[in-house]
């Protein structure tokens, strides 16, 4: 994955004490911003979908992510955002918006002492959609994992028309070339003597 990291940031990651925070967005119909820091961080992210800079909660649900591993080879990156869903916040923000497709987006801050940052100490660690999740009760606890992959998930999903006549009524509704296509198969000798 490409990243704009500048001098500044690459001698900030060099140095032998590093204090780092991870901000993920979600993009449901009303964005939700959180943070692994122990305080409410606000950051003017180039990908949100609100036109100010959000607010990225420092709270209690949002436990953690799972490791994000990259190649040199082209395949699908996944991770999964784990939650408490004892508070049923999380779990009524799954069930109650579309969530399938949402892109979800992580940055990881790297932040001075006084939990400051410039825009330019923040780069991209994640970018995908979520594509399911799962919710985990036990006798004391419960959590909620939202799986997420990278943007290429369907990349060997092959997209385009059917040869029926639903598939060509879509395009041309007068259009009544494929209603004979199961009879003409029949004439097609591919394969067989």
């Amino acid at each position: 994955m490409s990243r704009k990291i500048t001098a500044e940031l690459q001698t900030k990651l060099e140095s032998r004490k590093i204090f780092a925070a991870d901000l993920v967005e979600i993009h449901v119909d009303t964005p939700i911003y959180f943070t692994t820091c122990n305080i409410d961080l606000t950051f003017n992210s180039p990908t949100t979908p609100d036109s100010t800079a959000p607010t990225f909660l420092a709270q209690g649900q949002f436990i953690g992510f799972s490791n994000i591993t990259e190649s040199s080879d082209l395949r699908v990156g996944a991770l999964d955002l784990t939650f408490t869903a004892v508070d049923s916040t999380m779990v009524a923000v799954v069930l109650n918006n579309d969530y399938i497709d949402k892109r979800v987006v992580i940055y990881r801050a790297i932040l001075n002492n006084d939990y400051s940052f410039l825009d330019t100490d923040v780069y991209l660690t994640f970018d995908g959609y979520i594509t399911g999740y799962t919710i985990q009760e036990e006798a004391a606890t419960a959590t909620l994992t939202l799986e997420c992959s990278s943007q290429f998930a369907d990349f060997e999903r092959t997209n385009g028309r059917r040869t029926n006549p639903s598939s060509q009524n879509l395009h041309f509704a007068t259009d009544r070339g494929m209603d004979f296509s199961p009879q003409i198969v029949k004439d097609i000798k591919w394969g067989r003597p």
